[in-house]
């Protein structure tokens, strides 16, 4: 119990800050709510018989390949289109404002979707709604990221991730459950629960602060102390707020005055262009292991494995998901991204090709038996690894590794690069694990190749980004230090004050706590010696 009281995470997430990050990134339940209850739509025959056009042999209606590349593609262009507005959005209005305007977004697709009854209006008002996925993609990770302290800046973010897990389960929960109606219900009863997601955001988003970074990036200093203040109440003293404030504000300048970094040209230049080009990577990366190809079409894929009861194996599947993004909490900072990038391509490669092998060339095939048992929990653990590694990490890095004036265009950059290659699987895989292609649970294999791509890139290019400010950050990029030496090496201006003061702000918090101590000054007075020492 005491190593467990002297963790970052227990230290320095209050009550205060828990709620904020719990209850902020609860929109990202509708990222994963929209996958899935599409996803398991398309395994039902009342969706196909209600959507389906008329059969020619007056057997039961399907879906065909082509309509199924539609439905799922077009949505992920719109999550594209979002990307594309969201950074010039979130510079204009600032982070919290964005949120209002993507849960307006997204109830017009959803309204749509519900109140047209057409295969082709589902399609569209799914499409608007990843408008405003596109957009809460870039925004929210980026908003957590800079309210977040740099010793829990994983943890923090790792919500993100977590909140889509559990519109996931969500989601194939509510399929599973209403299945047994055998009519339009069997589907509709989820896309009308979609609708309380934006909702019940709308309400929380007034409750927000705004990003301190951003305010001071507009001049309004006095509004960014105040929301500073806000987010570290409990876990730092007023005057460690103004220092913290101080230093950030010099960080500004530094960056503003000496490497004058404003356009989307300076994205692809310089160490800026490294850091783009480390968010698009683990971003793309992602998709192209199966992320996007599980999302759209996991449960056609579990049949093809040999599963009987597809419908109940995805509920199980999600929640092994949930299972991984909730380890993520604790390992993405103890750990580390780096590690767990690495460790989770190798395992979830092995998983997936072990996985599709056993049901694709065992002898006599597989028909719902042990080779089917088989596969399938190669799958599960496959599920839990790549959202440890390729689900919750690849948000965290790419919240944290763009600089402050290039934040939201580097992110809109990497998340446009995600969505082409989500577009690119989504559209191209029917066609490939269905006719003509047919390779059915052989495709599992093409993924899996990618995971071994990702280890080698991982290792070469992607360095450890936890422990560090963003500021600090800055500083490691811009001396041009490898990937390999991010971890040990020693930062020793205002970026690395920042963090010191960010992490000292726990001990703080514990001696205030703890009643140690002749008051607040006396705390802060040590913590400045301790930080000025730590530097």
């Amino acid at each position: 119990m005491s190593r467990f009281g002297d963790l970052a995470v227990v230290k320095e997430l209050t009550p205060r800050t828990l709620a904020l990050f719990f209850f902020m990134s609860i929109g990202a339940i509708n990222f994963g709510f929209d996958n899935n209850w599409w996803n398991c739509a398309l395994s039902l025959q009342e969706f196909a018989d209600y959507y389906g056009p008329p059969s020619k042999d007056g057997g039961p209606k399907t879906l065909p390949s082509s309509w199924q590349s539609a439905g799922s593609g077009t949505a992920n262009a719109g999550m594209v289109i979002g990307c594309l507005i969201a950074g010039a959005i979130g510079r204009r209005v600032g982070r919290r404002m964005s949120i209002v305007v993507l849960v307006g977004i997204a109830l017009v697709g959803m309204i749509i979707q519900n109140a047209i009854h057409s295969f082709w209006a589902v399609m569209a008002g799914r499409m608007i709604n990843a408008i405003s996925m596109g957009i809460e993609s870039n925004v929210m990770p980026m908003y957590m990221a800079e309210l977040a302290p740099p010793a829990i800046r994983g943890s923090i973010v790792n919500f993100y991730q977590w909140w889509q897990m559990i519109g996931a389960l969500l989601a194939v929960g509510i399929v599973f459950g209403s299945r047994h109606y055998g009519n339009e219900w069997s589907f509709r009863i989820v896309m009308l629960v979609q609708l309380i997601i934006p909702i019940l955001l709308f309400c929380i988003v007034w409750i927000l602060p705004e990003s301190p970074r951003w305010l001071l990036m507009k001049d309004r200093r006095e509004d960014a102390y105040k929301s500073l203040a806000f987010i570290r109440k409990g876990a730092a003293t007023p005057m460690e707020v103004e220092q913290e404030l101080d230093l950030l504000q010099e960080a500004n300048f530094e960056q503003e005055h000496f490497h004058r970094a404003t356009s989307y040209k300076d994205c692809i230049q310089g160490s800026n262009g490294r850091r783009t080009l480390i968010a698009a990577s683990v971003q793309v990366l992602q998709q192209l292991q199966g992320n996007s190809f599980i999302s759209s079409y996991g449960v056609i894929y579990l049949q093809q494995l040999g599963v009987t009861d597809a419908l109940k194996a995805q509920v199980i599947f999600v929640s092994m998901s949930l299972a991984g993004a909730s380890f993520a909490f604790y390992l993405a900072d103890r750990v580390g991204r780096r590690p767990l990038f690495l460790s989770t391509a190798v395992l979830a490669w092995a998983c997936i090709w072990f996985s599709a092998g056993l049901s694709s060339f065992w002898p006599g095939g597989v028909s719902g038996g042990p080779v089917a048992k088989g596969s399938l929990s190669c799958m599960l653990i496959w599920s839990c690894l790549t959202t440890l590694g390729w689900g919750s990490c690849v948000w965290i890095t790419t919240s944290e590794v763009a600089t402050a004036q290039l934040r939201e265009k580097t992110i809109s950059i990497a998340t446009i690069f995600s969505f082409i290659a989500v577009l690119l699987v989504t559209y191209i895989n029917p066609f490939v694990q269905n006719a003509p292609g047919n390779l059915g649970s052989k495709v599992g294999f093409v993924y899996g190749s990618f995971s071994v791509i990702a280890f080698v890139w991982v290792y070469f290019m992607v360095p450890e980004l936890s422990g560090r400010s963003l500021e600090e950050l800055d500083e490691l990029f811009q001396s041009k230090v490898s990937a390999r030496m991010f971890k040990s090496y020693q930062c020793s201006g205002v970026g690395a004050k920042i963090t010191a003061i960010q992490d000292l702000n726990a001990n703080a918090h514990a001696h205030i706590l703890e009643g140690k101590g002749g008051g607040d000054s006396e705390v802060v007075s040590q913590e400045n010696v301790n930080m000025d020492a730590k530097v």
